[in-house]
């Protein structure tokens, strides 16, 4: 490591009373074992006095949990920090009581234990090289440390407060983790830092953390893996901080203290420790009332532009409060198990297998025959296709049809009724959005010739099994894997023809188009009706598939139930008809839309779609109808979110256009 070649001036001499560096011999090395008593007589011996001073200051302060950590983490930590001290020009001058408390001590807030200096210094030194001032520093690392180590937000994590080695390991942190961060690369080359953060913000749709460093003589923040060229103070929480309550612990803004403070900082993830102590640093964020009138005129109505991982943490968190009021208003019907939509009722039955992976649950909505036929027979089948399938993980569902009519599952309200399930299963049960799954036998397979093309992208995969398709045609299955199965002998409604006839079109439509129609068929050439089981084949292929959602062209055929969005593409209320089509595809920054069947588009965008720091064109019908930059705004996300509540189709940018 780098530090095995460092050769650097002691930081204290001994006799001295204040923490100011000062020559001398390198530091033997530790000595083994014996954890906080070690560490004691270890700084006596290299430090004098103001290493004892400073090992007794962690002592003092360090919360009971560290009661046995080892004397080797302990006496780095200590070596290390009294080293920058001396080593980073804007040490030297930090007053005694914020080296103590802000860039001495091993640990931020409650993460895992572990001795990141070594690792985070030789990282950030190389980083903050050319800085001559600490603000420049605190830029440098904010600016590159993120990319270097490959770490960037994720809520997909195990765990929200995560240690600098979990996060570089995982490759993806929360804001919690990316604080801890920041906050240590900081203190590894002599700048004070600590968290800030609230438990609550102001309509409690959730917690934040945030770095906090000083430079330049006072406190200041900046977002963690939110660089900003513009300068410190700057982050897209700033207006939602302004609305903070001094005086409350859930809805103040709270900052990390290694020393005792009489308050504690208010940890979302584990609300009942109150073992990290705290300052509140609400009245610095509140200011006076003009201030706060420009965030809250910011935040109502702007469209500031924002970075693309600020975007994207925005989203998260905006995202996260949807939930929250989802998750309130769904369950009652979630515990009934009976959804509510379009003044129908769907009741469900349910099946859970296999452990939950990292991200979540699968989910399997499997839809019943029948049809056309007395309640208590309806009712039979759906007793039996619940049974009828077992996926090797996941929530296995079986809805019960609203009504008792042939076409059970294809009428208008059913739509609405899934987009409620699914939200519930999504917010309350924790299922990954991208692996949500549709199929069904009979009039169920109906059901998934008609649902599957017209709500594509909410699913990671279809299966149609024995049904009918009625009007409705392949086209929007482009980005949506499809397996159909039926038996060769199965006549009736002349099921058997059809399903070559659709295998035939899959296969023209991907060749045409090797990009999409990712698809299965399967005739049984001796079998009926009833395939002997023989389709359960289909579970281990859709399972092998998740949703593309963000596909780079997208082929959009309104059925007789119309929506109103399609991946990325949106369409107002009068352009909502029947059979209406638009086809658009992006291809480096451009958007090439192709209908004449709509008047305008709404397109939601993201950088996974198209890189929103440079220009984009947009072409219609070959007629250029946009060239410029579209900006990501609080705004778009939120427009995002009000008409699709599925985070992982949440947009951070929209532009409309016209047909030329």
């Amino acid at each position: 490591m780098l530090l095995a070649l460092l050769h650097l001036a002691p930081l204290i001499s001994a006799g001295s009373s204040v923490l100011d560096p000062a020559p001398g011999p390198h530091p033997q090395e530790a000595p083994q074992g014996g954890g906080w008593v070690a560490l004691e007589t270890f700084a006596t011996a290299e430090f004098g006095e103001r290493g004892l001073e400073a090992a007794r200051f962690l002592r003092q302060h360090r919360p009971e949990r560290d009661a046995a950590l080892p004397a080797e983490l302990l006496t780095e930590n200590l070596r290390l920090a009294l080293e920058a001290r001396a080593r980073f020009p804007w040490a030297k001058d930090i007053p005694k009581e914020l080296f103590l408390n802000d860039v001495l001590p091993y640990a931020t807030l409650d993460e895992k234990r572990e001795n990141w200096r070594p690792m985070l210094l030789e990282l950030t030194a190389p980083i903050v090289a050319e800085s001559k001032t600490a603000t420049e520093a605190v830029q440098a690392i904010n600016r590159e440390l993120y990319d270097k180590i490959k770490v960037h937000y994720n809520t997909g994590r195990k765990r929200p407060n995560a240690c600098a080695t979990e996060s570089i390991e995982q490759g993806r942190a929360t804001c919690t983790g990316l604080t801890i961060l920041l906050v240590e690369a900081c203190r590894s080359v002599g700048i004070p830092a600590r968290a800030a953060g609230v438990f609550l913000w102001h309509d409690d749709r959730g917690n934040h953390t945030w770095p906090e460093v000083w430079v330049d003589g006072r406190w200041q923040f900046t977002g963690a893996d939110e660089y900003d060229a513009k300068g410190l103070n700057r982050g897209w929480f700033v207006a939602d901080a302004a609305r903070a309550t001094a005086g409350e612990v859930k809805h103040g803004v709270w900052a990390s203290s290694w020393a005792a403070s009489g308050a504690s900082f208010p940890l979302a993830w584990a609300p009942s420790d109150a073992t990290v102590p705290a300052v509140e640093v609400t009245s610095r964020y509140v200011g006076d009332k003009k201030k706060v009138a420009e965030a809250l005129s910011e935040l109502a109505g702007s469209q500031e532009p924002l970075g693309e991982e600020a975007s994207q943490r925005l989203l998260m968190e905006i995202w996260k409060g949807r939930k929250e009021a989802l998750a309130m208003e769904l369950s009652g019907e979630a515990e009934a198990k009976a959804y509510q939509a379009a003044g129908q009722t769907l009741r469900v039955k349910e099946r859970v297998f296999g452990d939950a992976p990292e991200s979540g649950h699968s989910l399997w909505i499997s839809m019943h025959g029948g049809g056309g036929a007395p309640a208590e027979v309806n009712d039979g089948q759906w007793e039996n296709q619940i049974k009828l399938y077992e996926p090797a993980e996941g929530i296995y569902v079986a809805p019960r049809a609203p009504s008792d009519t042939w076409n059970l599952w294809h009428q208008g309200h059913i739509d609405p009724l899934f987009d409620r399930m699914i939200a519930a299963y999504v917010t309350l049960r924790g299922v990954d959005p991208n692996r949500i799954y549709l199929m069904g036998y009979s009039a169920g397979g109906d059901g998934v010739y008609q649902l599957a093309p017209r709500m594509a992208d909410r699913f990671g995969a279809a299966a149609m099994m024995a049904g009918h398709p009625n009007e409705t045609k392949p086209d929007g299955l482009r980005n949506l894997p499809f397996a159909l199965f039926m038996g060769g002998k199965d006549g009736a409604y002349d099921r058997n023809k059809i399903a070559a006839s659709w295998k035939d079109a899959l296969a023209g439509l991907q060749k045409a188009d090797p990009g999409g129609y990712d698809h299965e068929v399967t005739i049984f050439p001796e079998m009926g009706h009833w395939m002997q089981r023989e389709d359960r084949v289909a579970l281990p292929w859709m399972a092998s598939r998740s949703r593309r959602a963000w596909p780079d062209r997208v082929v959009w055929l309104q059925d007789d139930v119309a929506h109103d969005r399609f991946y990325w593409l949106g369409a107002e209320e009068a352009d909502r008809n029947p059979r209406a089509r638009v086809e658009a595809a992006v291809e480096g920054q451009q958007i090439d839309i192709t209908s004449a069947d709509v008047t305008r588009l709404t397109l939601f965008l993201h950088d996974r779609l198209i890189d929103l720091d440079k220009a984009i064109t947009v072409r219609w019908n070959g007629e250029e109808v946009f060239n410029g930059e579209v900006q990501r705004t609080r705004e778009a996300i939120e427009a995002s979110l009000d008409g699709r509540p599925d985070p992982a189709l949440g947009a951070t940018a929209l532009l409309v256009v016209d047909r030329p």
